[in-house]
């Protein structure tokens, strides 16, 4: 039977949207760069503007990572839907720059596509009620930006389960602690609500070891009861080395998550410095935007009619009144060999 740690090596989570720090440093830096070049010459600044930072995009992702969040609170999503929005929005800015596209209208789209993803069903018409001057067409326009930004990979692992199974089995292990239990079981889920959402850790960390770090915040050596140290004196170096890894592995997490508390989501627009650190980027955002894919509702329309436009151009030579049907079959055979993959073409930054 293959063990837990073996089929999430199987999931699109691991082989797609799992990174070393530094691989996710540089494919950032990439988009960045790519969306520059793409971006500069559609600009009619001149000078043109300065652009945003790799570093710069980070943060406004975050920033509006807090937006969606509470959009969904307002909203009354579940807690796995608005946690599934959240990761679907930051995996999509991994290869697009907030500079391509708006992230103030794909938050939107997030919400909509992570109520599916989840099964969870919430008709359009109240969503779009719900968020303030938001119309269906809006929430809809960057649904299939979102799905190729996600590489289509709609599976996402949330630590919340693995956090209710450690807490039934120290229910077990500790009886006689039961009071401590569910106040850390309160205070982990505050933690995987909105640090987890917040920070890289879906990209660095498995759930379990995701679970463990917020857990580990909030009460330290209920870890070391659901990971205990081999005994000394057991001979077994491999066992000793393992707890190691795992533990580090654990402590890195879980400094990663500290560094976006839960209780900043309370007061996160009103303390002097978010204000100071959110004006001036998002003000650099409006002059570098990508003119033509600042309205996504304009975009969609636009590719629907070039679509269409393809479709009633006049056809050759009838080809198969001119060398039989076998050759007609043959021209169709080809154009089906090379169409393009089936998840689509890369959308151009």
């Amino acid at each position: 039977m293959a063990t837990e740690d073996e089929r999430y090596r199987q999931s699109s989570q691991y082989r797609l949207w799992s990174f070393t720090r530094a691989g996710l440093q540089d494919l950032r830096a990439t988009t960045n760069s790519l969306a520059k070049q793409q971006i500069a010459p559609r600009l009619t600044a001149n000078p043109p503007p300065d652009f945003l930072t790799a570093e710069e995009e980070v943060r406004l992702v975050r920033f509006h990572t807090i937006e969606l969040i509470q959009a969904a609170q307002f909203c009354e999503l579940p807690t796995e839907v608005r946690s599934t929005a959240a990761v679907f929005f930051r995996r999509f800015y991994v290869t697009n720059s907030v500079m391509t596209y708006p992230p103030t209208e794909l938050l939107k789209t997030s919400l909509f596509f992570g109520s599916k993803a989840e099964g969870y069903y919430i008709r359009l018409s109240r969503l779009s009620e719900k968020l303030s001057g938001t119309t269906s067409e809006q929430i809809l326009a960057g649904e299939f930006l979102l799905c190729q930004g996600v590489r289509f990979a709609f599976d996402v692992r949330h630590p919340l389960r693995a956090l209710d199974g450690a807490i039934l089995e120290l229910q077990q292990r500790l009886p006689n602690e039961q009071s401590r239990i569910n106040k850390a079981h309160v205070r982990a889920r505050e933690v995987l609500k909105f640090s987890a959402l917040l920070t890289d850790v879906y990209f660095h960390y498995t759930p379990s070891q995701i679970m463990m770090a917020a857990l580990q915040m909030v009460d330290r050596t209920l870890v070391d009861v659901l990971v205990p140290a081999p005994h000394s004196g057991t001979g077994d170096g491999a066992a000793g080395e393992m707890h190691k890894n795992i533990m580090h592995a654990i402590a890195s997490c879980r400094v990663m998550l500290e560094e976006e508390p839960p209780e900043r989501m309370a007061n996160y627009w009103e303390t002097p410095e978010t204000i100071k650190a959110m004006k001036p980027l998002r003000k650099k955002l409006q002059r570098c935007r990508d003119p033509d894919r600042v309205d996504l509702v304009a975009l969609q329309k636009a590719r629907r009619e070039q679509a269409l436009n393809k479709e009633k151009k006049p056809a050759g030579p009838a080809e198969g009144e001119m060398f039989g049907e076998a050759i007609s079959r043959e021209v169709k055979r080809r154009k089906v060999d090379t169409a393009d993959d089936v998840f689509g073409p890369p959308m151009p930054l």
